[in-house]
């Protein structure tokens, strides 16, 4: 096989650390395999009318040239998020013949797919003329087939993948917490993720205002991400105002990251929509239970005792989960979690993904 040509509309740069990190971190593990790549990925997380108009036409100049001077050498585009990512990879084939897959991540199909008109329909064009279909979870993949009529045996359920190198346990977790100067005798909340609404973050800092006025002193909070609008924000930052346990952090390099999900007593995850939810795994990999919202990909990983499940935008069963965590802790089903990461386990994907790119490529 030739070169895969990579197309993302989110990828990682210095400035941005985690904008994308998924993908950086797939493209790293196929190059360690063997498989060659080419990228041609927008690294502006820019948000705003003009801001993405101009990203977007910069990225797409970019694609097109990449592409042009390498056209002899790719045998396969992979596009992560159907639109706007799979518009190009619709197009090289029907131009240039060159087979494609694509990979939805949720957000594309959820959200941007359901904001009708056109994207609606070149989200149907792309996914029924791509080669193959990824779908992070398994509710993602019922979506695709049943909505925009995609056969069943051209989809194939495979998240990004847990690299368990990076995310694994610590064997005292009471002195990571102390070396990233959490008080090891607190209940330590951990949220990682965009600091945006339909991260459940609002409801989250509520829920959690109402834990600590219950039992002062007995827990604390920790939101590692980074301000995809600024507005919104200052409106989260201004509800955790006066409360000295909720603490907002930077993104910053994965195995810097893993040292948090480490740390923590429970990672919580109040998503409104999440097409797997590959941050909940991360923890689980690094031995810290997870209360998360029963959407998506999330409500399939936590079933069965993985995890602790809550309805999306209640704020009220968020608390209770939150204050049951602070009182008795967690106890999880140990053998579901084991087979949850062994599943997404990076080197088994990594494995699945170079067969699919082996029978599709031309």
């Amino acid at each position: 096989m030739k070169k895969v040509l990579v197309i993302s509309n989110m990828y990682p740069s210095k400035e941005h650390l985690a904008y994308g990190i998924f993908v950086k971190n797939q493209v790293e593990q196929l190059e360690q395999e063997g498989i060659e790549t080419l990228l041609a990925v927008n690294t502006n997380p820019a948000t705003g009318k003009k801001n993405v108009l101009f990203k977007y036409a910069k990225w797409a100049r970019n694609v097109m040239r990449t592409f042009r001077a390498n056209k002899r050498e790719i045998s396969l585009t992979h596009s992560h998020y159907v639109f706007p990512s799979g518009l190009f990879s619709y197009y090289l084939k029907k131009r240039y013949n060159i087979p494609y897959i694509v990979t939805a991540h949720g957000g594309d199909i959820n959200k941007m797919a359901k904001k009708g008109g056109q994207i609606r329909q070149f989200t149907e064009k792309i996914l029924q003329s791509a080669d193959h279909v990824i779908a992070v979870g398994e509710e993602l993949a019922t979506t695709i087939e049943k909505s925009f009529n995609v056969p069943n045996d051209k989809i194939t359920v495979m998240s990004m993948g847990i690299d368990r190198n990076v995310f694994k346990k610590t064997e005292d977790k009471k002195q990571c917490a102390v070396q990233l100067g959490m008080d090891p005798e607190k209940t330590n909340f951990l949220f990682v993720g965009n600091i945006i609404r339909e991260k459940g973050v609002a409801e989250l800092i509520q829920a959690f205002n109402k834990v600590t006025e219950s039992a002062p002193g007995q827990s604390a909070l920790y939101c590692v991400g980074s301000t995809k609008d600024a507005n919104f924000t200052s409106k989260v930052k201004e509800l955790a105002q006066g409360n000295a346990d909720i603490h907002f952090i930077e993104p910053m390099p994965q195995h810097e990251l893993a040292r948090y999900f480490q740390a923590a007593d429970v990672f919580v995850l109040p998503s409104y929509i999440e097409g797997l939810g590959l941050v909940a795994l991360e923890a689980m990999s690094c031995g810290t239970p997870v209360i998360a919202s029963d959407v998506g990909g999330l409500h399939y990983m936590l079933a069965d005792g993985a995890g602790v499940l809550v309805p999306p935008k209640d704020e009220i069963l968020l608390q209770l989960a939150l204050e049951n965590a602070v009182k008795e802790g967690m106890q999880v089903n140990e053998s579901r979690v084991n087979e949850l990461l062994e599943l997404h386990d990076a080197k088994e994907i990594i494995t699945r993904l170079k067969e699919l790119y082996t029978t599709h490529a031309k």
